[in-house]
C-alpha cells in the first residue's frame, strides 16, 4: 500500500509502499478473534494496509493475532516497515531489509488532516511515517509454496514462525520474532537486522589472513581468546533455548548471524520442541519443559542439517536421540571450525577417515601432523563435545563451567590482528 512519508532530516514528503497493520489504517480496524491455543502472538492481521476480500489460505490455528486493542491505539505504538533490498532468498521465499517507520507527529500530518478535509488530529485523518534511520529484517514466505511444499520437505515456515514466537525477542543471542504479519499472498515475520553477515563469513576471513601471514602466525583459524568471545556467545544462545525446552537441530556457523561485535543463533525451521516427562502422571504422557523433569529421547526423524556438521546419531537415524546433545555435537564442531579454519569431517561415519582418528580419542595428534598446535584445554574440550556416543558428551552445563571457557583470556574480534 502506498502511504505518505516524511524524512524528518530533509523534510521531504513522498509516497511509499509500506508493510503495516490494517489497524493502522485511518480510523483502525476491528482486531480479529484471538485464539487461545498454546497462547502464541500470532500473523492474524492483514498486512500492506489492506484487508482482502479474498479469504487468505486458512492458517494453523494457532496462528491467529490477539486483539491490538480496538480503535483506540496508542499513537506510539504505531509502526510499518518500508521495504528496501532482497538480502537471501529462501526455501518458500525471501528475506527482505526494512527501514522502520514510525507515526508522525508534525506539520506533514497536520497538512495532510486539511487536505482530507479533517481538522488535524481527527482519527480519520490519513497517517502521516516518519522515517526512521531503524532497520528490521522481513523473512517473507509465501502462502502458495507453504501449500505446494509444506510436508515434503524437513523445513516448515509455519513451525519455524511458531518457535521464534515462542523464543520471543528477549534474549542477544538468538534471533526470536518481533512481529509477525499476513495477507492473502505472503506471511512476514519481523526479525532484527544484523549488519555482520554470518560468523561463517568471519571465520574464512580469519582463515585467508592466517594463510597469507602463516610464517608470522602459523596455520589455523581464529586465536583462541577471540574464539571463545564468540563462544561464550553462542554458548549462552545455547542455553536460552534450552531453558525453552527447544532444541535446535541445525546449528552452525551459517546459522549464526553477527551483528557488530555481539552474534545471535537463527533459522529455526527444524527446530523441535524437547518432550519431558510429567512427573507424578501414571499415565506416562510426555509434557513441555515448563512442565516436566526430565527430558525424553525423540524417534529418528530423519537425516538433517548439514553433513560437516551432523551427529552420527543423526546421521545414522537409527536410533531415539536426545535434542540438546545433538546440538551440543553442532557447537563442538563449530568450536573446532573456529580455532583450525575447517572442519572436522565431511560426513559423520567411521568411513571418514579424519572422523575416524576423532572417534579413537586422536583429535590433538591429528592436528599437530597439520601443524595446528592449540591449548591443551580447547583440545580436551573438543575431544568430549564430539565424543561419537552421546551420552559420553558432556552437558551444556559441563561445557559452560568446563576450564577453557571460564578462565581464558578473551579478545573481542576487532582486537584479533
Amino acid at each position: 500500500m502506498k502511504v505518505l512519508a516524511f524524512h524528518p532530516a530533509t523534510g521531504e514528503r513522498k509516497l511509499i509502499g509500506v508493510i503495516h497493520r490494517t489497524e493502522f489504517l485511518p480510523g483502525g480496524a476491528p482486531p480479529p478473534p484471538a485464539s487461545p491455543r498454546h497462547g502464541l502472538a500470532s500473523p492474524g492481521s492483514s498486512v500492506n494496509g489492506v484487508n482482502s476480500h479474498r479469504s487468505p489460505p486458512p492458517p494453523p490455528p494457532q496462528m491467529q493475532s490477539p486483539p491490538m486493542g480496538g480503535r483506540d491505539l496508542d499513537p506510539s505504538t504505531f509502526v510499518a516497515y518500508w521495504p528496501q533490498r532482497k538480502l537471501q532468498d529462501a526455501i518458500y521465499g525471501c528475506v527482505i531489509a526494512c527501514t522502520v517507520l514510525t507515526r508522525h507527529v508534525g506539520e506533514a500530518a497536520d497538512d495532510a488532516a486539511r487536505a482530507a478535509g479533517y481538522k488535524p488530529g481527527h482519527p480519520l485523518a490519513p497517517i502521516v511515517w516518519e522515517i526512521t534511520n531503524e532497520h528490521v529484517a522481513i523473512k517473507q514466505v509465501e502462502w502458495k509454496r507453504v501449500h505446494d511444499m509444506r510436508g515434503r520437505l524437513l523445513e516448515d515456515p509455519i513451525k519455524e514462525i511458531a518457535a521464534m514466537q515462542l523464543i520471543g525477542n528477549q534474549h542477544p543471542n538468538v534471533l526470536g520474532s518481533m512481529e509477525v504479519l499476513q495477507d492473502h499472498d505472503n506471511l512476514y515475520s519481523v526479525m532484527p537486522f544484523c549488519r555482520g553477515g554470518d560468523l561463517f563469513g568471519v571465520v574464512l576471513d580469519v582463515s585467508e589472513q592466517r594463510q597469507l601471514n602463516e610464517s608470522e602466525k602459523g596455520a589455523g583459524g581464529m586465536s583462541e581468546p577471540v574464539a571463545r568471545y564468540w563462544f561464550r556467545q553462542i554458548l549462552f544462545g545455547l542455553h536460552y533455548l534450552q531453558s525453552k525446552g527447544v532444541c535446535h537441530r541445525d546449528l552452525s556457523l551459517e546459522n549464526i548471524l553477527v551483528d557488530v561485535n555481539h552474534c545471535l543463533v537463527i533459522d529455526m525451521g527444524m527446530c523441535l520442541r524437547v518432550p519431558y516427562h510429567c512427573p507424578g502422571d501414571p499415565s506416562g504422557r510426555a509434557v513441555d519443559v515448563e512442565h516436566g523433569t526430565e527430558r525424553r529421547l525423540m524417534v529418528p526423524m530423519g537425516t538433517c542439517g548439514k553433513k560437516n556438521y551432523m551427529s552420527p546419531e543423526i546421521y545414522a537415524n537409527r536410533d531415539n536421540f536426545d535434542g540438546f546433545a545433538v546440538d551440543l555435537w553442532a557447537a563442538g564442531v563449530i568450536l573446532y571450525i573456529m580455532v583450525t579454519g575447517f572442519p572436522p569431517y565431511d560426513m559423520p561415519t567411521r568411513e571418514d577417515e579424519r572422523f575416524a582418528l576423532i572417534c579413537n580419542g586422536d583429535l590433538m595428534r591429528q592436528l599437530e601432523s597439520w601443524q595446528i598446535y592449540l591449548s591443551e584445554e580447547v583440545g580436551d574440550l573438543l575431544q568430549w563435545m564430539l565424543s561419537p556416543n552421546p551420552k559420553d558428551r558432556p552437558t551444556l552445563a559441563h561445557v559452560m563451567s568446563h576450564e577453557w571457557v571460564m578462565n581464558g583470556e578473551v579478545h573481542p574480534p576487532n582486537l584479533q590482528h
